[in-house]
Order: C-alpha cells, then structure tokens, then sequence
C-alpha cells in the first residue's frame, strides 16, 4: 500500500466580515480527508462550498481556523496549520506545487524565464531547466515565437498553459491543482490530462478542482464531496 503523504483531521475554516458588522461565514467545517502517492483526490461541490478555500489552505495561503493538515514530506511531517511562515516557504520550495487558476503575470519577464524559474530555485543547471521549460511548453501547445516575451498580453487560454508548465516542470510530492483546464481547448485539456496521470504515476500526491466533468473523471482516484453544509465525505471516483 502506498504512503500517505496529506492527512487532514476536522479543518475549520471561519472568516469574519468585520466591515459588515462581524458577520462570521463558515467556509469549512470538520473536513476529514487523506491522500496516497499516486493518487488524485478531486474536490467536489457547489459552487461556494469551499474548494478553492480548502485548497488554498493546503498550500498555506490560508490560515485554517482550527483543524490540522499534516504534509509527510522528505524532511518529515509538518503541520501545515500550525507551521511558521518560513516552513511553509520551505514547503513550497521543496514539497508542495500550486497551479492556481490565474497566471501570476510578471512584467518584463519572459515566458521561459516565468516557467524555468522553479528549477532554477532549486538549484537544477540552467542549460536542464530550460530545456525542460522548452519541452513543456511545446507539449502544452504554445508556440515558440512566444517563448522569450513576457505573457501579460496573451489569451487567457495562452496564460493558462504557461502557468500549468511553471506548476509541472519541478517533480514534487504534493501538486494542487484549482481548476487548470479550465480555459483550454479540449487537445490541451487532453495534455494537462496526461500530465496528471504521469505526475501520480510517479507517485505525487494530486488534490485538484475539475469543473469539467471529462477531466475530473479521468484523472481523479476519489472524490471529497463538499456540500452547501460544507461537511466532507471521501468516496471512490
């Protein structure tokens, strides 16, 4: 049986709305879920139930009102709930990838340089990284011509594929993914699939948002139902 590599015990996820009279939304209440190397774990539910809150508290951008989310990673398990800004710098350095769903765009900084940028962090040979930038971005699709210029014009489609490249090009045991193919034409949809299946066939631990059905069926291993009372259940894809 594989490893866990993400446990997630009764996460709470309150905000408080103190312009609006203290008005207190209840985004995430007594989640339970774990997730394998190998597999994908697709989040599920109605719009504002909180997907995109629970993901963004697994990669540490949120702050869980209680609860734990324990990542077992190669310098052990930490609690990402409780971990001080400068491990969950460590963790997404080392641990943890993000494709969110808009491309953070840099001025003036080329598209190779945006999707290379990960490797170079991480100490890989700039001549390996960039190789690998240019063998991405030629699998998602996007021409060269528009490698070495900097991605504020491009379509959102064009944006997507450049942000779906950076999140892939560095192999790490956890990728959350919030809704990645959502602007792509179905060959892309098609590529962003494939890579999925090989990340988990590597043993990466996947937990993404799927609004298309299609994607969401072909690569997801279970699914963590969210519903409008936002309860959690796990269940078999």
């Amino acid at each position: 049986m594989s490893r866990t590599v993400i446990e997630v015990r009764d996460l709470c996820k309150h905000f408080v709305l103190h312009q609006q009279g203290g008005t207190r939304i209840d985004a995430l209440d007594s989640i339970n879920f774990t997730v394998r190397a190998g597999e994908c774990v697709a989040l599920y539910g109605p719009s504002g139930a909180g997907k995109s809150t629970l993901l963004k508290a697994l990669y540490g951008n949120y702050l869980p009102t209680s609860g734990k989310i324990i990542v077992h990673c190669p310098q052990g398990a930490v609690d990402i709930a409780s971990a001080d800004p400068r491990t969950v710098s460590m963790l997404r350095r080392t641990c943890i990838s993000y494709v969110s769903q808009f491309l953070r765009v840099i001025p003036r900084v080329s598209t190779m340089d945006i999707v290379a940028e990960p490797l170079l962090s991480a100490g890989v040979r700039a001549k390996t990284a960039y190789e690998r930038a240019s063998a991405l971005l030629a699998r998602l699709n996007l021409p060269p011509r528009l490698w070495n210029l900097a991605p504020a014009t491009f379509s959102g489609g064009e944006q997507q594929r450049v942000n779906i490249a950076r999140g892939f090009i560095r192999p790490t045991p956890i990728l959350l993914l919030d809704e990645p193919t959502a602007s792509l034409d179905a060959m892309n949809r098609k590529v962003v699939v494939e890579l999925i299946r090989e990340a988990c066939a590597n043993g990466c631990a996947v937990v993404g948002i799927f609004h298309d059905d299609d994607t969401r069926e072909k690569v997801a291993t279970s699914l963590v139902h969210i519903n409008e009372r936002h309860d959690a259940e796990l269940k078999s894809a």
